[in-house]
């Protein structure tokens, strides 16, 4: 019985130690199914269209643009990534449907991962 328990729990660490799976999307799949995509970790690709560099109240870089391929998401990622309008991207980040942030209220829009631009 204690074996069975302990290869249980061992699965269990094993399974909860896993990466969470990153989804590889189309923005019109994300788009079309958003809350399927919402919270998950996506690879969209597209190009970037409306780049908006900008400082942070708190001193901090960012920026946000659109990421384009036939339809449209919102990106936002800190730091000054070398990127400009109509360059072809693969973004790494979380997408979130609705997103809630400084009183500001954003849909659609995936938080790039750091480093990931």
């Amino acid at each position: 019985m204690f074996q069975r328990f302990a290869s249980a729990a061992a699965l269990f660490v094993f399974l909860v130690g896993l990466p969470a799976a990153t989804s590889a999307a189309t923005i019109a799949q994300i788009l079309g199914s958003a809350s399927t995509y919402d919270g998950q970790h996506v690879d969209v690709r597209g190009t970037v269209e409306r780049l908006e560099q900008k400082v942070s109240h708190k001193g901090n870089p960012y920026v946000t643009f659109s990421l384009c391929s036939g339809h449209c998401i919102r990106v936002f990622a800190f730091g000054t990534p070398s990127i400009s309008d109509g360059q072809t991207i693969t973004v790494h980040g979380t997408y979130e449907a609705v997103k809630h942030a400084s009183g500001y209220t954003f849909y659609n829009e995936v938080d790039a991962d750091d480093g990931s631009l």
